[in-house]
């Protein structure tokens, strides 16, 4: 489903932006780290194109969330056609091992409270393996639970299995143990629920506002639900952001 915002984007939507980046930073220590992190990745399609290209055009970090069994050497070898072999500008990573909930009640969860210790280890090692074997140098060990939840078990076993981080949703519980850094996210581009497009653009400007005024503003992007809308205002977007000095755009291992 596409977000309302996308929908009726405000005329001035350049100058919000600015203004909540200009007021972020006010807030804060007046210099703010960014990171981009892409969720869902692992078949070749327009969407993830067009992605690709606009981090390309901006000359942006971007950490890409890949799911293992999604993945194949013939897949990983079409999008690497789009980024190029080099791993400057990003950061393949293990998003899940199936993207399956397993929770019979409450939030969806693929490694969450109803799957022992045991299963958790076994699926995550799996596609930690898959993803070497495919990637190689390009993998970094970094993991994003499918939507941005796990239980304290899988930051054990993630610990166990020397992942460099975890990266969740803000204020994310179970708190990781302090030597698996929990890189969160806290802008959200595209999984909104808000009805009302002016309460969706509101929303999202004061994320990005308190985002940037912590320190790190974590931006959550899910390809599959950009409109035409929604490339074009992700295009602006990572324009102005470039525009400020003071935010610096960073992969995964740069913040940790």
């Amino acid at each position: 489903m596409i977000a309302s915002l996308y929908t009726d984007l405000p005329d001035n939507t350049a100058q919000l932006l600015k203004r909540s980046l200009e007021k972020g930073l006010a807030n804060g220590a007046g210099e703010a780290k960014m990171f981009f992190r892409a969720d869902d990745i692992g078949a070749p399609g327009n969407q993830v194109s067009q992605l690709i290209e606009l981090f390309k055009k901006h000359r942006m970090p971007l950490c890409l969330a890949v799911v293992p069994t999604w993945l194949t050497a013939t897949r990983f070898t079409t999008l690497q056609s789009l980024t190029g072999v080099s791993n400057s500008q990003w950061c393949w990573h293990q998003h899940g091992w199936l993207h399956r909930n397993h929770e019979a009640e409450g939030k969806k969860q693929e490694f969450g409270s109803a799957r022992p210790a045991t299963e958790q280890a076994h699926d995550l090692e799996n596609g930690k393996s898959r993803l070497n074997s495919l990637m190689g140098n390009a993998f970094s060990p970094f993991f994003t639970p499918p939507w941005n939840r796990c239980s304290m078990d899988t930051l054990y076993a993630l610990r166990n299995l020397n992942f460099k981080a975890v990266s969740r949703s803000t204020n994310a519980k179970p708190i990781s143990p302090s030597s698996l850094p929990d890189l969160q996210v806290n802008i959200d581009l595209h999984t909104r629920k808000e009805a009302d497009p002016d309460h969706s653009i509101t929303n999202l400007l004061l994320e990005l506002e308190k985002g940037i005024s912590t320190g790190t503003g974590g931006v959550m992007i899910h390809h599959q639900r950009m409109s035409k809308s929604a490339v074009e205002f992700l295009d602006l977007f990572l324009e102005t952001v470039s525009s400020f000095p003071a935010i610096q755009p960073l992969l995964f291992e740069e913040l940790i």
